[in-house]
């Protein structure tokens, strides 16, 4: 399975940053399991990225949630579908709901998705995320090795669709 593999958001704002910290985890996980994995880090979701999903069999993002919206575990796993609704005018509010509800105007097909998020505390300047958020994002990984391990031929069948 080909497997593309985003983490997004500011690595330089401390726990912004998670999703630098849990792609590369996922990647590795996916990659160690045979699946061809690309990995890419990118500050936010452009919409040019939806042209290139149309390649892939699952999409999986990783990012920083703003605290108090994520469960008493610290994070979400979660199936996402196309939604082009934006939460204001500017890039920034583009999540991977708005990038597939792009992917899936100019593509045949677009693939299933994933959003891997986890709960950060503090999005002050440093380049390390703070030690809850460090442990909220291994828990998270460790979450969806077994997670897909339990959904993996549902996301085989939808990708080869």
């Amino acid at each position: 399975m080909r497997i593309f593999v985003c983490g997004y958001g500011n690595p330089f704002r401390t726990d912004d940053g998670a999703g630098h910290h849990l792609a590369p985890l996922l990647a590795a996980f996916l990659g160690g399991r045979g699946e061809e994995v690309e990995l890419r880090l990118e500050h936010q979701l452009l919409p040019e990225m939806a042209e290139e999903f149309e390649a892939f069999d699952l999409l999986v993002f990783a990012d920083a949630r703003v605290p108090g919206t994520a469960p008493e575990k610290g994070y979400t796993i979660e199936e996402i579908d196309p939604d082009p609704a934006l939460e204001g005018l500017n890039i920034h509010s583009v999540g991977p709901e708005w990038i597939l509800a792009l992917a899936s105007q100019i593509a045949s097909r677009v693939p299933p998705a994933l959003l891997v998020s986890v709960e950060g505390e503090s999005f002050d300047f440093a380049e390390t995320p703070t030690p809850g958020c460090a442990a909220r994002i291994e828990a998270a990984a460790g979450a969806f090795e077994e997670w897909f391990g339990k959904r993996v031929k549902v996301f085989e069948r939808k990708g080869s669709s």
